[in-house]
């Protein structure tokens, strides 16, 4: 008996993608197991990065000619920024303990709730 043929476009292209794949699959396979694969493998790779690197120092150069800050001047300053808001506080606190005011030392930053109960 033939199976009835489906009319689901969609099934049909899921068959034809499959078929695709696999054969492609089987012609690619021993290719890849070839050192001569690697070697060209390990140089795209290679070159990738190169170019990936490239592109960050031509950023970097493009930020500076234009007297932008580049996301790591802005990150900097945003770690500056909190070490000096750190430093308040303290200076803060030290001088409410002074002045005998003693204020409950609040966290910089609250504890996540716990929204997962453990196992017994």
């Amino acid at each position: 008996m033939t199976e009835p043929v489906s009319l689901d476009p969609f099934a049909l292209l899921r068959g034809l993608v499959s078929r695709l794949e696999k054969g492609i699959n089987t012609r690619a396979h021993p290719l890849m197991q070839t050192d001569a694969f690697a070697r060209n493998a390990n140089r795209a790779m290679g070159a990738a990065l190169l170019v990936k690197k490239l592109a960050r120092d031509l950023t970097q150069r493009y930020f500076e000619v234009l007297n932008v800050p580049s996301r790591t001047d802005v990150l900097a300053l945003g770690d500056r920024v909190q070490a000096l808001e750190d430093r308040l506080i303290e200076m803060q606190h030290t001088l409410d303990q002074i002045a005998g005011r003693e204020a409950p030392r609040r966290p910089a930053l609250p504890a996540p709730t716990r929204t997962r109960k453990s196992r017994p």
